[in-house]
């Protein structure tokens, strides 16, 4: 006989008493615990994080005052992907991206992907880059 569990539900002041929820079969158990000897190890997963570097140059322009999501589509080679951003930040990177210039910044749009080409809940974002730094080789004949 297996013991029931005691279950307390809020806001009702009682307590019930429930049977503990069945054990996997041994067929289960052992196979999840096989190895494969040969083949590819293999997984699921809810969604797929996505990162995507967008060309500055070829971020395009258009009226997002009023609006909540501006649609920001992007191709990589034959891939199209569709993403709703915050029109506030959409504003935002084209400010940067004008203070910053084509060549002193990278856009990055994060996002995650469930369905292929859709991306949902998305981040758009200006990484400024970093100068290079020369270094100056010292004159010959210099005494300090």
């Amino acid at each position: 006989m297996t013991e029931k569990i005691p279950v307390f539900i809020k806001g009702k002041g009682e307590v019930l008493h429930l049977e503990p929820a069945p054990k996997a079969s041994p067929e289960v158990e052992t196979a999840l615990q096989q190895v494969l000897v040969k083949g590819d190890a293999k997984g699921t997963a809810k969604t797929a994080k996505v990162t995507l570097v967008i060309d500055p140059a070829s971020l395009t322009r258009v009226n997002s005052e009023g609006k909540k999501q501006t649609k920001v589509i992007v191709t990589v080679g034959s891939m199209k992907f569709d993403a709703m951003v915050n029109s506030k930040s959409y504003r935002k990177a084209l400010v940067s991206l004008d203070e910053l210039g084509v060549d002193g910044c990278s856009i990055i749009l994060q996002a995650t992907m469930t369905t292929m080409g859709k991306l949902e809940s998305c981040g758009l974002a200006v990484q400024p880059k970093a100068p290079k730094v020369v270094e100056v080789a010292p004159l010959e004949g210099d005494d300090d």
